[in-house]
């Protein structure tokens, strides 16, 4: 018996399967990451993933864990609930690689709550640029497009910015009667990065709307991510890799994100080339486990979504 674990910003994703590959359950809860979420919320959240699968545990031979933030948390306890052989971190780029593109070397961009950009050889980081958290930075992620468009809110209920639909849209989620209301019900919450982060989907049904804010915030956020690709590119000349994986939610939210970041280095670096994940983060301890036996990128990428279907992101990528 394996597990697999994804714990982030938002959420917890555990899933429990055999030596075949074959699932047994799975388990879901909150954000796990404090610097998004109140350290009870996240202790809560873990408690809810190890109650679920509990009635299925057994002793586990290995538990790949891909969490950012206070893992021992998780660890202290799933080892109350069963016996577990061995835990093994891995990292959020390298999970994005091994899940994104079945391999062990190449280029990640993450764009999930925060965002960061790494070259990955080996199974291991060499360089990396960004990651500040959302204090200091973390251009192009979720809690920045989400902190964007509340900052754009606040601009037009105050009468110097553009009029735009993402304040009609937020005034009927936070359900107040202006805008200038429904940013000090972000301000009044004890994690206000995360409810930020959590703006990005009503900033994407803005978007869809055409909406002029939305569409150049999301245009802005794959720029940011482009220009930290670029330093990368940069400050680590002597790499062979030429393809980038795309990791993380916010990329999901709308499709201007994608096109604004590949025009960018299209222009700054033509010779990359991006592409959408194959899997989510979840499936980087089974990708890493087929690579490891010995099976080929391509032999793992088919295996994986013959026994893992619904945590397939592109399936146009694992059989190009």
């Amino acid at each position: 018996m394996y597990l697999a674990v994804d714990g982030g910003g938002s959420k917890l994703i555990a899933v429990l399967y055999d030596d075949g590959l074959t699932e047994i359950c799975r388990a879901r809860s909150g954000g796990v990451n404090p610097t998004q979420n109140p350290l009870s919320s996240v202790k809560e959240h873990i408690a809810d993933c190890v109650s679920q699968l509990a009635p299925h545990l057994g002793i586990i031979e290995c538990a790949d864990e891909v969490i950012a933030g206070r893992r021992e948390l998780f660890e202290e306890e799933l080892a109350a609930k069963t016996e577990v052989k061995r835990f093994r971190p891995i990292g959020e780029p390298q999970a994005g690689l091994f899940a994104g593109a079945c391999r062990l070397n190449g280029l990640v961009a993450i764009s999930g709550t925060g965002s960061d950009v790494f070259l990955i050889q080996n199974g291991k980081v060499v360089c990396t640029v960004g990651g500040w958290g959302p204090v200091m930075g973390d251009r192009g992620c979720g809690a920045w497009i989400g902190l964007q468009a509340l900052r754009a809110l606040g601009r037009a209920a105050n009468g110097w910015g553009k009029k735009t639909n993402v304040t009609d849209i937020l005034e009927a989620h936070f359900m107040q009667t202006t805008g200038l209301c429904a940013l000090r019900a972000v301000l009044a919450s004890p994690a206000p990065y995360r409810v930020a982060a959590d703006v990005v989907p009503f900033v994407a049904q803005a978007a869809r709307e055409g909406d002029e804010v939305a569409l150049e915030i999301f245009e802005r956020a794959g720029e940011a991510i482009a220009r930290q690709l670029e330093a990368l590119i940069q400050r680590a000349p002597e790499h062979t890799e030429r393809e980038i994986v795309l990791c993380g939610g916010a990329w999901k939210a709308h499709g201007r994100m994608l096109d604004a970041c590949r025009e960018y280095l299209h222009r700054a670096a033509p010779e990359y080339v991006i592409k959408r994940p194959c899997f989510e983060h979840v499936l980087a301890g089974p990708a890493l486990r087929l690579l490891e036996s010995g099976m080929t990128e391509k032999e793992t990428r088919i295996t994986l979504a013959h026994k893992f279907p619904d945590f397939i992101i592109d399936e146009g990528e694992i059989f190009s």
